[in-house]
Parts: C-alpha cells; structure tokens; sequence
C-alpha cells in the first residue's frame, strides 16, 4: 500500500450507504474478476471481501500486482532497524512483500496461481506514464538501481520499464484471462503509482476495444488524506466514500457479513511489513462494507466559433483539497506525490471552440503565478497505438513563457498561445498538435511547481473529444 485512504465495496445485508448511494450488485458463478493492485495489501484492503464472496459463489479470480511493494523506504527501514540499505535489500523485500501478498490472499480463498505479479518499480510508475513514453531510455529505479523487471518469478523478467511494456502486459493479460468485471484503483488516489494505475488500466481496456467484450472497470481508493475515521479496527461501522469524491463516480456499497469482515481484518494483518508504522490505517478498512465507483467520460463542451466563451459550460478537473486534520501524513509507509494542502492551483477547466481546445488553468491567486504550471494532455484514438500518439506538455514559466513538448522533445511554433487574466492562464491549443485525425479521447492533468517541487496537481482525467458521452459501466470513452 502507500499513502493513506482507500476507498471499497462488498456484499452482504448492510444498509446503503448514508449519503444515498445503493447496494453492488454481488458477484455470479458467471463471473471473472480481474483486481488490478499498485502493490501488494491494497488487493485486501480495496477488495478482501468481494473477493471472498466471488470465492464463495465460484467466480473466477485474478489478481494482477504491477508492483511488488519495492520502494516502501520507511517501513523497510523500520523493519531493518537500520537507514541504509542496499539495491539488493530492496530486492529481498519486494520477494518479502509477495510472499506476504500470497498468505493474505490465502485467506481470502486464492491460490498463488491466481497471481500475476508484474514486477515494475514502486514510486516509478506515474512518471514513467508522464515521462516515458516513445524512444526514450527506460525508468530507472533509484532503490533497486535497476530499469527493468528483475524478479525471476515476474510476468516477464527483463521487461523494461517502459510504458508501452506495462499497458502490453496488462492488454495481454485482459485478452488471455477476458475478466468481466475489473477492480483497480481510484485515479483521484493521493497514492501516484494508484493513480498510475488507473490511468494504465484504462488505456489497456480501451485497446481491447470489443475483443471479445471489454470489461465493466470499478475503483476502489486506498489513499486518501486520513480518510477513513476512525482508526483501528471498527467491524461495526460502515465505510463510506471521501467527501471530496462523491461527484467523482457513481458509488455502490457492498456489504460484508462479520465473518467476512474479519477474514478480510487477518489478511490485513498478513502484510506484516506495513503494519511497523500504518497498521491503525490499514485495519480501519475492514468494516461492514467496501465501496466501489464507476466513473463516466465525459465529453469536452464545444461552444460556437467567435463567440464570448462562457466558462460556465466548461467541463472542470479540480484539485482536491484537505483541511490541516484530513492532510496525509508522513507518517503513512509511503508518501503522495502531492502535498497534501492545496498551495496554488485550484482547477483546470476545458472547452473546445472551433479547431481549438481551450483550457483555463486558475490560480488560487496572484502569488500562484510563481509557480511552473504544468499541462498534460496525452490524446487516444481508437484503432491506433496510443505510443505513437503526441504526449503534449505545455508548460507556463512563472515568467509567462510557454513551452510546448512532445514526448519531451520541445516544439518549435506549435500554434499554442496564451493569455493571463487575474488570476487565470486561458491555453490555447489547436488540436491538430494531439495528431490528426482529431483523437477522440484525452488523458489530461495539470501539476503546478514551485521551483522542482510538485506542489499541487489535479487526478488524471480521461475526457472525451468526439461529443459522445462514455459508458458510465465500461469507464472507457466508448
């Protein structure tokens, strides 16, 4: 696991959640399960009980690990007792948390064959999906020192770290296994490789497109400021979405019974590793309930050509928010990309207005202008390898400049232009520079800096350019 929150569903006979959402559905014989986990324990703590019940009633299971816990440096030391360690000490406890990954999922009625452990670097795979796509070299792992697979018993040993490597093998595994139903991590999860891990689920599901049907996707959070209250083991209480997210998906709860609740409460506890500094957390998410979402795609708005843009029509991806007792920790076992209380941006907001799109980045004020804003826009066309697509990043200097990229390479008169007002940057950027055709989807992010620290950015959000609205079940644009 890693920063602290996480959000899950099950089943059973417990009352809907408070704030209105209903009951999720239960798993069928008929049904093959595919939970996607960033690292070993958020399987069990996302998804412990559903995966009980699908156990239960003869669904297929599958687990799929894309990392193996490698980098959790401050429970490592801890449970080393000391503050140096080595590569291969890092190795040793990425075998350590796979094994325990094995004995959780025991208990919860799998085998070690319904495992898949993928093996990329922990803390590595959201900058290797913003950074590392098309001919560069791949990510290399500043614990493990090393830039490709290197567990013998991985899905593929030797596999660079690269992007392109990660959505194969998860598009492999998809058309191999052909799950119904799809479990992975929120994308608005304070965790980045949880949020990595969406966004690469995501696109695997999108390339499937209908071979043979693409899988209902659900999400589930893990990390998210001291989400959920109260610690310690609570069977009695019933879990409930973040706050900050009930708009951002449709929530289901799925009720436990109390034998199921428990189980789930000594897998938990099998991740002997992260309970040195997080067992109060990590134990709070086994309650009567898990909670799962679905998230729609939302088209970007057009509005007609030489007119006033109304902003009130626009499409927003904001960034979230924690008052100074919801604020992540450092004392969690590993750290947010983020910090946790909001410093300068606030949100970005999309339209599109002939053959421009037209984004509107606000400040929280003046002051934010300091910043190095940073925006994300990474198109997906269907029927095409999104590798070959444009990664476009345009960046704004606390000087007003801006600088546009693709793939890291910087771009000369790409047609992008902008305007500040108060406390706003307007971007335009046509979008011929996404790649023509026009895509018909788009991953996007903004991320604000001061100097080389990232001090907010908003959740990855996968927008649609072709005006059709997305499959609320599929999350996947089509």
């Amino acid at each position: 696991m890693q920063p602290a929150t996480v959000l899950v569903p099950l089943i059973c006979l417990v009352a809907p959640l408070a704030s209105g959402q209903g009951n999720f559905p239960p798993p069928t014989p008929a049904d093959r399960i595919m939970v996607v986990a960033p690292h070993p324990d958020d399987e069990v703590i996302g998804t412990g009980g559903f995966i009980q019940q699908a156990c239960a009633t003869g669904a297929t299971v599958r687990v799929v690990y894309l990392t193996n816990g490698d980098h959790n440096q401050i429970a490592f030391k801890l449970y080393h007792l000391s503050l140096h360690l080595r590569p291969r000490q890092y190795l040793a406890f990425g075998e350590l948390r796979r094994r325990e990954a094995m004995a959780a999922t025991e208990l919860l009625g799998l085998s070690p064959k319904q495992l898949t452990f993928l093996g990329y670097p922990d803390y590595g795979t959201l900058r290797i999906w913003r950074d590392y796509w098309g001919a560069c070299a791949p990510f290399r792992s500043d614990s493990t020192r090393t830039n490709a697979v290197p567990y013998r018993d991985a899905f593929k040993c030797g596999q660079p770290y690269k992007p392109e490597n990660i959505t194969a093998d998860l598009l492999e595994i998809l058309r191999e296994f052909r799950p119904t139903m799809v479990f992975v991590t929120h994308p608005a999860d304070t965790n980045p490789d949880h949020r990595a891990a969406a966004n690469f689920v995501r696109l695997a599901v999108l390339q499937l497109g209908t071979e043979p049907v693409a899988p209902q996707v659900f999400y589930y959070v893990v990390h998210f400021g001291h989400w959920p209250r109260p610690y310690h083991y609570h069977p009695e209480l019933a879990l409930e979405p973040p706050r900050q997210l009930l708009d951002d998906g449709d929530w289901r709860s799925f009720p436990l019974t109390a034998d199921q609740t428990h189980r789930k409460y000594e897998a938990i506890l099998e991740n002997r590793t992260q309970l040195t500094i997080s067992q109060y957390s990590l134990v709070s998410f086994a309650r009567s309930n898990e909670v799962f979402a679905t998230i729609d795609v939302p088209p970007i708005p057009v509005v007609p050509a030489n007119t006033v843009i109304d902003w009130k029509k626009a499409i927003r991806s904001k960034v979230l928010t924690f008052t100074p007792s919801e604020a992540p920790s450092d004392s969690v076992s590993e750290q947010p990309e983020t910090a946790p209380v909001s410093l300068e941006l606030e949100e970005t907001a999309f339209l599109r207005q002939g053959g421009d799109l037209i984004a509107q980045v606000t400040l929280r004020n003046r002051l934010g202008k300091r910043a190095n804003v940073h925006l994300f826009l990474y198109a997906v066309k269907r029927g095409e390898d999104f590798a070959t697509r444009p990664k476009i990043q345009v960046n704004v200097t606390p000087f007003g400049k801006v600088r546009v990229y693709d793939d890291g390479k910087r771009l000369n008169n790409p047609g992008v232009t902008m305007v500040s007002v108060a406390n706003r940057l307007i971007v335009r950027v046509p979008l011929w520079l996404l790649g023509e055709p026009v895509p018909d989807l788009l991953f996007t992010s903004t991320r604000a800096n001061l100097g080389e620290v990232a001090a907010d950015d908003t959740a990855w959000h996968l927008f649609s350019l072709s005006n059709r609205t997305g499959n609320r079940h599929n999350s996947d644009g089509k």
